[in-house]
Order: C-alpha cells, then structure tokens, then sequence
C-alpha cells in the first residue's frame, strides 16, 4: 500500500519563510548600522569644521591674545577664554547640531619665538547610545593638536 504524504509543501514553505524573514532581520541590522555610521561621519565631520574655523580665528589673533583669550573648558574647570567662550556658545552649542557637546582648547608656548601648540577637543553625546538604566552613554571626541606660528 501506498501512503500518502501530507503536508510536505507546507513544511517547504514555512522553511522558506523562515530563511527569508532571517535574511530580512540581517537587511534591517545592516540599515540599523549604516545610520548609526553616517550620523557620527556627520557629527565627526561638523567637529572638524568647527574645530578648524576656532584655529582659524586664533591664527589670524593677534599673538599676544592667544595664550589670554582661547584656553577654555566648558564644564567651568580651568581657564575660560573669551573668545573661545563666544565660539563654544554661538557656534557649538547654538549653531550645531552636536548633542551636549563639550570643548576644551589648551594653549601652550611652543619652543620657538611666537609659536603655540594649540590641542582642541570637541566632545558630544551619540544618540541612541544609551543602555536601558540610562547610566552609559557613548561619546563621540574629535580632538585636534596644532601649531600656530
């Protein structure tokens, strides 16, 4: 005698349903990732910008006024520079799009006559890197070193 076999498509297609919606998971993952990616590309990117426009300004400030007006902290420890203070507040904090960003600017001497050594650090907050107690999140820093002469 011979049996027939019953629901053997069934199984077929539920395996096939089953490596599509995987295949699918991945695909959404991948998507997750490459936005993650892009937005600290753009965030990295508008560091960059600001951070040079602040290294711009102190190359073309009168030499004198370097070591007074720029070395800043924006969590209030250290020097407060003013014009690095107007920068942090207008172009940083008002003017872009970084999360509870952060700076520091450090000035030193360098070893030759009218030259500084000049580190930047723009920190921010990436979003959506938070766990669920909300206690870690995840920074994005660009930090720049640079001689002025």
């Amino acid at each position: 005698m011979k049996r027939a076999i019953h629901g053997y498509v069934l199984l077929e297609a539920l395996v096939a349903l089953l490596i599509f919606s995987l295949g699918l998971l991945g695909m959404i993952g991948f998507q997750a990732a490459s936005t993650r990616i892009v937005t600290d590309a753009r965030f990295r990117t508008e560091a960059a910008i600001l951070t040079d426009e602040l290294l711009a300004k102190m190359a073309v400030d009168r030499r004198d006024l370097v070591l007074s007006n720029y070395p800043f902290n924006s969590d209030g420890s250290g020097a407060s520079g003013a014009t690095s203070k107007v920068w942090f507040d207008q172009r940083v904090v008002a003017g872009s799009k970084l999360p509870n960003a952060k700076a520091r600017v450090a000035v030193s001497k360098g070893d030759a006559a009218d030259t500084f050594i000049v580190t930047v650090v723009l920190q921010w907050d990436l979003p959506g890197a938070t766990d669920a107690t909300k206690s870690k999140v995840e920074h994005g820093v660009y930090e720049t070193t640079t001689l002025l002469f």
